[in-house]
């Protein structure tokens, strides 16, 4: 029976996880920052309904006593009407404003009981017999009794106004803090995510990169355990299924070489004793084949030396014997050798070398198969009567020497560069119109990477193509 695999958080559902708990952090904060206004709100309306309209309310009446005590000294004095009568106005406004006061802040109908009824009694008596009932001290303890009202009253209302500040700065506190806290999780959160999923898509880029590039294919880390992740590890299982093949091709390579060395070996004495007229005399017809069939067992020769060249630099058993070496005389060899082959397309082959003596650290056989594959190749597709240069030069302060073949030849499209450089890879404007395995320029690059250098290109289409590479100096003359 199956075992079913274990449920993982999708990078959907993280990420959907993640905005709720940004949804909620934000609700949160939003939720406690309302409830705080509506604090403000209700201490706001009671300054408002009760503080402010109290202090209001008995501020009115204070005015009205004191216009009602006016009227009643000026009636006692000039004893007209008119001074009654506005008397008995300004007493029925103090009992309506009294009244009014009371229902809607009832809370001072004890404090004020004596207060109602001395003016009901006085209300009564003063429609009687006229505002000479009136004595001073009434008054006066009326106003004592309104003014105590209106300081306590405002006392109160300074406390509250005190509150709803003390309120506003917790609250504009509490909301600077918590949209900060909110931003600085979010942003946290947020780069936490992205640098989770960075990392996987960075170990996958980089596994990609390394196995385009034909470098050895090295297993990529599982960061994490959700789609990429999966992708991570069937890229995984895909490098090991292409490295345990690569083996098997660099073996069967290996094995294939050797086998036929030896039937190809006999081949070619074979060729020659006949041509030497070992076995009779052999004409000029039979000559000529016999050449024909020596020179494609040398080609086969030279093929297998490269196959088993590549071998050997796949597997890292590429053996060096460098000494000093005159870098001038290296280019000079291997222009020497391809002489011939530039004569026959009528092309020039030029060197640009230093006066002085210029020394590397090298392997005198492996590097001289760089310069004869780099030149080669540049005879090989440049057109006739054209000149191929090669150049040495020293780097003043360094501790390389730089070698420069370039040529006059159609150039390298930009998106080729980095493939030519790859085993078995040939550019397709090329494939069927010039020989070869598309292995030079990759045992090139091997070899020179074997001694500490690197090989780079520079090219464009139609401005010809211009490969480099460095050979280290002996460290006694660095």
């Amino acid at each position: 029976m199956d075992r079913q695999k274990p449920k993982r958080l999708g990078i959907t559902a993280k990420l959907l996880l993640w905005c709720m708990m940004l949804v909620g952090i934000f609700y949160a904060t939003t939720s406690v920052l309302i409830f705080r206004i509506q604090n403000l709100v209700e201490v706001s309306t009671a300054i408002v309904n009760v503080n402010y309209d109290m202090d209001l309310s008995a501020q009115r009446m204070i005015q009205q006593l004191l216009s009602l005590e006016e009227n009643r000294k000026r009636y006692e004095i000039l004893q007209k009407d008119a001074y009654m009568e506005a008397f008995v106005s300004d007493l029925e406004d103090f009992g309506n404003t009294l009244t009014a006061v009371l229902g809607r802040h009832p809370e001072y109908r004890g404090p004020w009981a004596g207060l109602t009824r001395e003016y009901g009694e006085l209300l009564a008596r003063s429609r009687d017999t006229g505002p000479k009932v009136l004595p001073d001290r009434i008054v006066t303890s009326w106003l004592d009794l309104l003014s105590a009202a209106r300081e306590q009253n405002q006392q109160e209302m300074e406390t509250r106004l005190n509150e709803l500040a003390d309120k506003s700065r917790a609250a504009e506190r509490l909301g600077f803090f918590g949209l900060m806290a909110s931003i600085g999780f979010g942003v946290l959160g947020s780069v936490f995510i992205a640098y989770r999923l960075n990392l996987s898509l960075s170990e996958i880029r980089r596994g990609i990169r390394e196995l385009g590039s034909g470098e050895p294919a090295r297993p990529v880390r599982v960061a994490t355990h959700d789609e990429l992740g999966e992708l991570a590890q069937a890229f995984n299982s895909m490098t090991a299924r292409l490295t345990e093949e690569e083996k098997m091709r660099q073996d069967f390579i290996a094995m294939l070489s050797h086998e036929i060395r030896t039937p190809l070996t006999s081949i070619r004495e074979s060729v020659d004793l006949v041509a030497d007229g070992v076995f009779g005399e052999v004409n000029e017809k039979q000559r000529h084949f016999l050449d024909i069939s020596r020179q494609e067992a040398l080609r086969l020769t030279h093929l297998l030396e490269r196959l088993m060249k590549v071998s050997s630099l796949e597997a890292q058993r590429l053996k060096l014997n460098t000494e000093p070496l005159d870098a001038a005389a290296l280019a000079r060899q291997a222009l020497d050798r391809l002489q011939s082959l530039a004569l026959a397309k009528n092309i020039e082959l030029k060197a640009e070398l230093p006066t002085d003596f210029v020394f590397v650290e090298a392997d005198q056989e492996h590097v001289t198969q760089v310069l004869v594959n780099l030149v080669g190749n540049a005879v090989k597709f440049s057109p006739p009567e054209s000149v191929v240069r090669l150049s040495v030069t020293p780097e003043p302060m360094g501790r390389f020497v730089i070698f420069c073949v370039v040529d006059e030849g159609p150039g390298i499209a930009p998106e080729e560069q980095e493939r030519i450089f790859l085993k078995y890879y040939r550019e397709p404007s090329v494939r069927g119109s010039v020989d070869g395995l598309g292995l030079g320029l990759s045992i090139a690059r091997g070899i020179v990477e074997a001694h500490g250098g690197a090989l780079w290109l520079n090219s464009a289409p139609g401005c010809g193509a211009s490969f480099c590479f460095s050979l280290p100096k002996p460290r006694t003359m660095v």
